[in-house]
């Protein structure tokens, strides 16, 4: 008689993480045009000359980007995959971020461009995405576009086996996902 070893779909810390609700994060460091490598631990700011990267924003080459959330619900859960990404926004609406956060203002919104390509999704063409304010003390948040794959993965949720998908494309191992 042979033993069955146990299919990650039957691993019962699954069932936990999607009962516990809230944020799991996969980060991106950077957007992807950023050719300076990630903002070392426990520094506020990588600067290269006239190129910066914080943890909120990035300019580099001209080019202005805010740090965003990208929300993807998990289907029959109330945990959300939370994609720490990249927006490219116009140096208007850069201002207009400057001038909200100056003020201590929520941020209230533009039209941005993703700037990361985002495992387990393979956009051969840019992704236009709203850039909204999220929650008071939070990152904003993109909502990809009607007509794009990301669109309808946020309106429809995602199962299981795309979450395993996204982080096996991303490199990292689904057990990054629990503390126990």
């Amino acid at each position: 008689m042979t033993s069955r070893a146990p299919s990650p779909q039957d691993d019962p810390r699954l069932d936990r993480l999607m009962a516990r609700g809230g944020l799991i994060s996969l980060p991106r460091p950077a957007p992807d045009a950023w050719p300076h490598g990630p903002l070392p631990a426990g520094e506020k700011e990588l600067a290269v000359g006239a190129d910066s990267l914080t943890a909120s924003y990035c300019t580099f080459q001209g080019q202005r980007f805010l740090r965003a959330h990208l929300l993807l619900p998990l289907k029959g859960a109330r945990t959300v995959l939370a994609f720490e990404a990249w927006g490219s926004v116009s140096e208007d609406s850069w201002q207009g971020w400057l001038a909200a956060r100056a003020r201590g203002e929520a941020y209230p919104g533009a039209f941005a461009w993703l700037a990361n390509q985002l495992p387990g999704f393979d956009a051969r063409e840019p992704v236009p995405c709203n850039l909204t304010a999220g929650p008071p003390g939070a990152l904003p948040r993109l909502q990809p576009q009607p007509g794009t794959a990301l669109a309808r993965a946020q309106a429809q949720g995602i199962d299981l086996d795309t979450l395993r998908a996204i982080y096996a494309a991303a490199g990292v191992g689904l057990d990054t996902l629990f503390t126990d």
